[in-house]
């Protein structure tokens, strides 16, 4: 019985490590592999035309407002020029009340930071611009908040896409985690555009926009295909 006893501590301890094993292999075992190919786009840099395009953000009370917005740039094999905006956060975390926005707190955005872990650090949205080759705006294209629940641990994204929007674009926040509603240009009057910043290629990999492989704890983040091949 002695004998048993004092092994048994070393057989605990065995079978915490295989199922750790087994647990880690699960979790990070490479799920899709992401194609470097940009689909006949070509990656381009203008500062000029990023700057008069550039979203206006409505800042929220509670939600904050960008700090900077990032950007790339491609022309597609139809002559179109397609803009991913992306407006940058430092940080993103549920002001609210509740069980499932604390457990966001605790476990996503804060405390374990799970966010940082399957993304990256901070927090990197987008907003795409398409300009035809009359350069006039074509369409737009954003996320929004669907059946949005501030309580709730986590918020549904919807894509969306509006033809021929009103210019300057001017958008609102509409969740903790800075999805968007497009808002009539006239509520933006007062709000002074960010000036745009090239997306380099060092803070694309600082922000590991994408990873080569995907698991369930290792994502890209929100970007366009074109976008994977900078222009400098």
């Amino acid at each position: 019985m002695w004998r048993d006893l004092r092994y048994k501590p070393l057989r605990i301890l065995g079978i915490l490590v295989i199922v750790s094993g087994v647990v880690a292999f699960w979790v990070f075992r490479p799920l899709t592999q992401t194609a470097m190919d940009t689909g006949g786009f070509t990656p381009l840099r203008d500062d000029a035309l990023a700057a008069k395009f550039v979203p206006r953000i409505l800042p929220h009370p509670l939600y904050g407002a960008p700090e900077r917005i990032l950007y790339r740039m491609a022309r597609s094999p139809q002559g179109k020029i397609h803009i991913a905006y992306h407006p940058f956060y430092s940080d993103e975390e549920n002001p609210h009340p509740g069980f499932g926005a604390m457990l966001s707190r605790v476990i996503y955005t804060g405390g374990l930071r799970l966010k940082n872990i399957i993304f990256g650090p901070a927090d990197i949205e987008l907003i795409e611009v398409v300009i035809t080759a009359k350069g006039e705006v074509e369409e737009v294209g954003y996320e929004e908040a669907g059946h949005y629940y501030p309580h709730a641990f986590s918020v549904r994204h919807v894509p969306k896409t509006i033809k021929n929007p009103k210019l300057p674009l001017c958008f609102a926040t509409v969740s903790w985690n800075h999805m968007f509603t497009l808002e009539d240009p006239e509520k933006c009057h007062k709000t002074k555009p960010l000036v745009p910043e090239y997306f380099s290629a060092a803070e694309w990999q600082k922000y590991r926009m994408v990873k080569n492989t995907e698991a369930i704890l290792r994502r890209n983040r929100m970007h366009r295909v074109y976008e994977r091949i900078a222009a400098d």
